[in-house]
């Protein structure tokens, strides 16, 4: 078989299927047990990361002097207990205060109390792949979402600029599945 990977078939290609965008993906929903962002906090979200899959490789099997890898019948989610989401934070800092409530409510350290229980299937975030004209083509749904954690914010009070702040919120999920687009989102 003939390789025809020119330029030309590059080209040709890639203007039939172009490329993914970094821009072309939003947070559609989160909602666990301790937090639940609505479409005006959504609207924030700056970026994340599309998760990862590893179906891991078992021990060697050894068969007629060879040593042969397989497959193992688990899989694993990378990244699944710290996953970052980047924020703008809007000017009276409501994000913020929602972080720091989730997190009180999953520990409160004053009264040694929270709701730290095992997350459900109904604990999800969704995130909406779209095209090139902001349509929905797919969508990913974490499901067994919990709030983990906010980073600490920095400002720069004597060299500022005005520059927009940001804040990274922590979430740990289970698992995620994807659906096509012929299933309909029912949205937050």
């Amino acid at each position: 078989m003939a390789v025809n990977q020119t330029i030309g078939k590059f080209i040709q290609v890639a203007g039939q299927r172009d490329f993914a965008r970094d821009n072309l993906f939003r947070i559609m929903q989160l909602s666990c047990r301790n937090l639940t962002l609505t479409e005006e906090d959504l609207v924030y979200a700056k970026g994340g990361k599309l998760p990862g899959r590893v179906t891991p490789v078992g021990e060697n099997v050894k068969y007629m002097g060879m040593t042969l890898p397989y497959t193992r019948s688990t899989v694993e989610y990378p990244g699944n207990n710290d996953y970052e989401i980047v924020f703008y934070l809007d000017k009276d800092s409501e994000l913020v205060h929602k972080f720091e409530r989730a997190s009180r409510q999953a520990f409160n350290d004053v009264t040694t109390t929270g709701d730290w229980r095992f997350p459900s299937t109904s604990d999800v975030m969704t995130i909406a792949v779209l095209d090139i004209n902001l349509d929905p083509i797919e969508y990913i749904t974490f499901y067994g979402v919990s709030f983990v954690k906010f980073d600490e914010l920095e400002f720069k009070i004597a060299e500022s600029e005005g520059t927009a702040v940001e804040v990274k919120a922590h979430i740990s999920y289970l698992y995620y599945k994807r659906t096509g687009s012929d299933t309909v989102f029912a949205g937050v």
